[in-house]
C-alpha cells in the first residue's frame, strides 16, 4: 500500500481543523444583553411597558405575570464553508511553487435574527428574566 505524502496529510488535517473550528461560535454579546436585563430587576411594570412597549404576550404565572416581548433584527446570511490549497516549499535541492484555490459555499439557509425576551412581573415589579434566541445580544 503506498503512504500518503506528508502534504496530502497536512492539507487534509487542515480541511478536518477549519470544518470543526468553524461551528464554534462565541458568546455573541449574550453575556452583555444578560447585563442590561439585569438592570430591569425591581422596575416597576409600567416603566417596563414604557420602554419596550407592548408585549407580544402575556400569561398568568401564580402571583406574577409574564410579559414576552419578541424582537426581530432582520436576517442573517447562510452560513458558509471555505476551502483553499496551496504550497510553497524548499528542500532537497528542489524548490516548489504551488497556486492555491479558494472555494466559499452556502451550506445552510438565511435564517431570522430573532430574540425573545419575558419578564415576570411580581407585585407590580420586574424579579427576574430570561431570553433565547439568535438575535440575543447582538449588535444591530
Amino acid at each position: 500500500m503506498p503512504s500518503l505524502h506528508p502534504t496530502v496529510i497536512l492539507c487534509a488535517a487542515s480541511a478536518l481543523a477549519c470544518v470543526t473550528l468553524g461551528c464554534a461560535t462565541p458568546d455573541g454579546g449574550r453575556g452583555a444583553y444578560e447585563q442590561a436585563l439585569a438592570q430591569w430587576q425591581g422596575a416597576s411594570e409600567d416603566t417596563l411597558r414604557a420602554r419596550w412597549g407592548t408585549p407580544a404576550a402575556e400569561e398568568s404565572a401564580g402571583s406574577g405575570k409574564w410579559l414576552t416581548y419578541v424582537v426581530r433584527g432582520g436576517v442573517t446570511p447562510p452560513a458558509t464553508m471555505s476551502l483553499s490549497m496551496g504550497g510553497f516549499g524548499f528542500g532537497g535541492g528542489r524548490t516548489a511553487v504551488g497556486g492555491g484555490v479558494g472555494i466559499t459555499a452556502p451550506v445552510g439557509p438565511a435564517g431570522a435574527v430573532i430574540c425573545t425576551t419575558r419578564f415576570l412581573v411580581e407585585n407590580g415589579k420586574v424579579s427576574t428574566w430570561n431570553f433565547d434566541g439568535p438575535g440575543c445580544g447582538t449588535a444591530g
